[in-house]
């Protein structure tokens, strides 16, 4: 123990060093407007407009789009076009166009605080109704207390661990490459746009008329299984090669480990032990029968069901199983029930078995379009390898048409897949990433003793409190400890008044909110992205053990945990761009204040408009896939723990025993901390597709190259070239979400 006390006070130390240069050399918060009324109001329409996007992309893909890099460009490019059209006296300066991006990042967090997950799926699971000025308040609730989270985290992960912060990087280089001035500065505003370009084009090309490849496949297999199936493919995308550029060689080699571990070893033998399923392969009809609806003697209705036997996937040759139902004596229908009723009966009406319902399950579902419901066929065994239901043309297509079917209709399942395949590993992932993060966390225990320590030297003598360099001008303790503790418990009382959560539960849930939120402001600052998802399966999975059966407070308790531990990381980044350009954090977290105000009150209604009733979510409009698998768990969980695969629940204490082990002998050990994998990175590689840990793992790796071949290069070129290329593909992303929202392209 006597080792770790002079790294502990020498870290400190360096800090303080930091903080003094920061001070003097960055810092311009003095010097420059920032916290302005034109600022505010701009960051606030279009941090609004922009949650609108992230709601309307949400609600179809389950994605969001980054607005920081978008915000500041197109704001910088208003006012200039304001002031040269003599609307303006001054374009807008460095230190406003920072508090702009600040609120409008804090706009667009809506749809991260349970819009397009939590929310939608407690609606389909349950019919649950809300009122808009209610959800409005509970979801500024969430995102407010998120943010109070952060100030704790700031300091520790800005300026003592100095996180390397890939995700907002790019950010603040482009705010600093916007406002440069001198040789050195123009050099790198011009890599950074001719980059940026590049990235506009390419994500055009491939997003708008896919003239390039969304995804390049080879034609290998891994144990019998082609890894296309097993997202081993490569996505022409320069956003994630760019990130992982900023995030150094040990995260990338960390994600190249956890792609291999899942996608090249642990999934291939999981399909072949038919543990990963995929969905049955299910036929719906395309109209509804016209009553009374009289079927002959004799006539049958064909369904074939082919399944890969040999192999996991399809072959030529693959036997097929025919499941007929004929009708032995007329029947007249009268009711959609009543042939669902025959299809399902056990026998048929001459006593003899009915093989049609032994493979195959026939319900009835709405069909959104039609606003009835029409009948549904599924092979509900067939979920292990590759499955086709088909419904064959060489039979009467009157008959097939008189059900509603469309003759030829077939439905493909496959292996593998992002999704498929994340349903297992989503658990190893979650739990390594969240024992990694708070163990890494409590070894900073004196750091953060130190920071804590601030709250009560308010009440202390003055003259003998240790006094910080940037007291003057960090975000006080005190404002910690009163938005925690108040928010706190009127998320609590929402949760009880809302969702009928017993108060204790409620508790619970803000409690694990921080940790949470510490481990993902720790993911975001190392990785560049929120495990959203992970976070939120753990708050599922515990109250899947604490209240089981009850999926309103599996999913409305996660909703909150995962809402806010997203909007504690956004800030921490977003205090993150304000420290490299010199930005008065104080103001900045007042600013965003402003930002989660605009977006709760602008999204939240207009979620009323674009789902006027729980029908328009799950179908082609608005398929909400986010909300889908937060209902899919809340369903599994809310029975126990059991209903986890065994090899899941197994997996789930390895990775508990590995994320805690990689720690420790860090903290022991630490001349070897180059060379042991983090577990963050590892378990963001276990959640997310293959492709894209690949993308990362080689961003970083030409960046290694880089640094030994050209390393002047590099040094001047890097960051802005990376930066350039995320901020194009935003830009356009954004773009190409907007003209979808307004029905013009896509």
């Amino acid at each position: 123990m006597s080792d770790t006390q002079p790294n502990h006070l020498d870290q400190l130390k360096l800090a303080e060093e930091r903080d003094q240069e920061w001070l003097k050399n960055v810092y311009r918060g003095d010097q420059e407007r920032d916290l302005t009324p034109r600022a505010i109001i701009a960051g606030m329409i279009f941090g609004g407009l922009m949650s609108l996007s992230n709601l309307y992309v949400g609600l179809k893909s389950g994605w969001g789009l980054g607005v920081d890099i978008a915000a500041v460009i197109v704001i910088f490019a208003v006012f200039k076009a304001l002031r040269g059209a003599g609307l303006v006296k001054n374009e807008i300066g460095m230190q406003e166009n920072t508090i702009v991006m600040t609120v409008s990042v804090a706009a667009s967090w809506i749809s991260s605080a349970g819009l397009v997950s939590a929310i939608p799926a407690l609606t389909m699971l349950t019919g649950y109704q809300f009122i808009w000025w209610q959800l409005t308040l509970f979801i500024g609730v969430v995102l407010l207390l998120g943010l109070f989270m952060a100030i704790p985290l700031k300091r520790q992960m800005v300026q003592v661990d100095s996180l390397r912060f890939p995700g907002n990087v790019p950010t603040g280089e482009t705010i600093k490459a916007m406002y440069a001035q001198g040789t050195e500065g123009m050099k790198k505003a011009k890599a950074m746009g001719i980059s940026g370009l590049l990235g506009m084009i390419i994500a055009g090309l491939r997003d708008g008329p896919g003239w390039i490849p969304a995804q390049f496949n080879l034609g290998w297999h891994i144990n019998r299984i082609g890894l296309n199936r097993l997202t081993l493919g490569f996505e022409p995308s320069l956003i994630f090669i760019s990130i992982g550029a900023l995030f150094g060689m040990k995260v990338g080699l960390s994600m190249l480990l956890g792609l291999v571990l899942n996608y090249a070893v642990l999934a291939p033998q999981l399909i072949n032990d038919k543990i990963v399923h995929h969905a049955a392969p299910q036929i719906r009809a395309t109209a509804v029968p016209q009553f009374p609806l009289t079927v002959a003697a004799g006539q049958t209705f064909t369904v074939v069901l082919t399944e890969a036997t040999a192999t996991p996937e399809l072959a030529p040759d693959t036997a097929f199983k025919t499941l007929a139902y004929t009708w032995s004596q007329p029947v007249t229908y009268a009711s959609l029930g009543a042939i669902q009723n025959d299809l399902s009966a056990p026998t048929l009406p001459d006593g003899s078995p009915n093989l049609f319902a032994q493979s195959l399950a026939v319900s009835s579902v709405l069909n959104k379009m039609l606003h009835t419901n029409v009948l549904v066929l599924t092979a509900a065994g067939a979920t292990n390898w590759d499955a086709r239901l088909a419904i064959p043309t060489n039979q009467p297509e009157s008959l097939v048409a008189a059900l509603g079917f469309k003759p030829g209709a077939s439905a493909l399942q496959n292996v593998g897949g992002f999704r498929n395949i994340s349903a297992w590993s989503l658990w190893p992932g979650a739990t390594v990433l969240v024992v990694g993060g708070l163990l890494a966390l409590a070894f900073q225990w004196r750091t953060l003793g130190r920071t804590f320590a601030s709250v009560f030297s308010g009440f202390s003598d003055r003259k003998n409190a240790p006094k910080g360099v940037l007291d003057h001008l960090e975000i006080p303790m005190t404002w910690f400890i009163v938005g925690f503790v108040g928010l706190g418990l009127v998320a609590t009382l929402l949760l009880v008044w809302l969702f009928s959560i017993h108060w204790w539960m409620g508790v619970i849930a803000v409690l694990m909110t921080f940790f949470l939120a510490a481990v993902a402001a720790r993911a975001g600052a190392e990785i560049g992205m929120n495990p959203i998802g992970a976070m939120g399966k753990v708050t599922q999975l515990t109250y899947g053990v604490m209240a089981p059966g009850n999926v309103t407070a599996n999913i409305m308790t996660a909703g909150l945990t995962a809402g806010a531990a997203c909007s504690c990381s956004d800030t921490v980044g977003n205090l993150k761009v304000g420290h490299m350009v010199g930005a008065n954090p104080r103001k900045q977290f007042i600013a965003q204040i402003f930002g989660v105000f605009a977006g709760a009150l602008l999204a939240v209604p207009v979620y009323f408009v674009l789902v006027p009733d729980p029908n328009t979510l799950g179908g082609d409009k608005f398929p909400a896939p986010s909300a889908l698998v937060w209902m899919g768990v809340a369903k599994v969980l809310s029975q126990g723990l059991h209903t986890l695969p065994p090899s899941a629940v197994e997996a789930i204490f390895i990775a508990f025993a590995f994320g805690a082990l990689v720690v420790v002998l860090d903290r022991i050990f630490p001349k070897i901390r180059p060379y042991t994998p983090s577990p963050a990175a590892l378990g963001i590689a276990l959640t997310i597709p293959g492709s894209t840990s690949f993308a990362m793992f080689l961003g970083a790796f030409i960046v290694w190259i880089l640094e030994r071949r050209a390393p002047k290069w590099n040094t001047m070129y890097t960051v802005p070239i990376a930066s350039g290329c995320i901020a194009g593909e935003s830009i356009m992303g954004v773009i190409l979400a907007l003209l979808a929202a307004f029905g013009i392209y896509g």
